[in-house]
């Protein structure tokens, strides 16, 4: 299939008719407001709230995974568009209501479409899955693109105490493999991806009224970014941070320390040195 970023002439009035228009409607209310996400994908939209896949635009029809409504915590008084909201925000959500890694990612989504985008850089994708001949069915977390430089950037967002990062001593983080196989994947279709993501933002900006041009350049390897990396290290922690730094080099690691929350950047200066 490869990686395809279009969305056909014909879905683009299915998703103006009259049929979805209510429902585009208070979609696009929140992806002005910065808080849901739309995704263009090969010939549909995804459409991400606090971490999840809010609906589903394909076939001419909107469509939600029912598996959410199990998470409905308090939402009988509730609109059904306010109520699958709510859903998805209580799946994403710990037993502690802590932030998972999905929802602090979600909070850079505003860079894009927010009301106030004083911003060099804007979160273009989430949850992509490059297709190529390498890493097909993975998932890296987020394309960064730097307007001012017309350059795009993989990035794999973590929490520190996944265990794919901090390990005991003498184990390998599991996490250097994995941006590892995003930089293969990146490097193997690197042109296309450039003009993919070009349909991708001519589409964005004719849906969703926003004036950004079309990227020039990828930027390569893939970056990885930490979130809550503790103030008091281990031996255990260091251990971690040494060998995954050392492993996909200095100026493609960046670890925040706990509660630090940067914008998008902030990530991009720190991820391109």
């Amino acid at each position: 299939m490869g990686f395809l970023r279009v969305l056909s002439e014909k879905q683009i009035a299915a998703l103006c008719s009259d049929r979805n228009i209510e429902l585009f409607n208070l979609l696009k209310k929140d992806i002005i407001a910065g808080v849901v996400f739309p995704a263009v994908r090969n010939n549909q939209i995804y459409f991400y709230y606090e971490g999840g896949c809010l609906y589903k635009f394909a076939n001419g029809k909107f469509t939600r995974d029912e598996a959410f409504e199990k998470y409905d915590c308090e939402v009988e008084n509730l609109l059904p568009y306010e109520a699958a909201k709510m859903q998805v925000k209580n799946k994403f959500t710990n037993k502690n209501g802590d932030d998972k890694e999905r929802r602090l990612l979600n909070s850079l989504y505003s860079s894009m479409f927010g009301i106030d985008r004083r911003f060099n850089t804007i979160v273009l994708d989430i949850e992509v899955n490059l297709n190529g001949n390498i890493a097909r069915g993975k998932k890296c977390d987020l394309v960064l693109y730097n307007v001012h430089q017309s350059s795009l950037m993989f990035v794999e967002g973590k929490v520190f105490f996944d265990n794919r990062v901090n390990v005991k001593r003498g184990s390998l983080p599991e996490v250097i493999e994995q941006v590892n196989t995003y930089s293969a994947a990146i490097e193997e279709q690197a042109q296309t991806i450039i003009n993919q993501y070009a349909n991708h933002i001519r589409i964005i900006n004719n849906l969703f009224g926003t004036n950004y041009s079309t990227p020039k350049k990828l930027i390569q390897p893939a970056k990885l970014l930490v979130y809550d990396t503790p103030l008091k290290l281990t031996d255990n922690n260091l251990f971690s941070i040494k060998t995954i730094t050392e492993a996909l080099g200095i100026n493609n690691t960046v670890w925040f320390n706990q509660n630090e929350r940067p914008m998008a950047d902030e990530i991009w200066d720190s991820l391109c040195k």
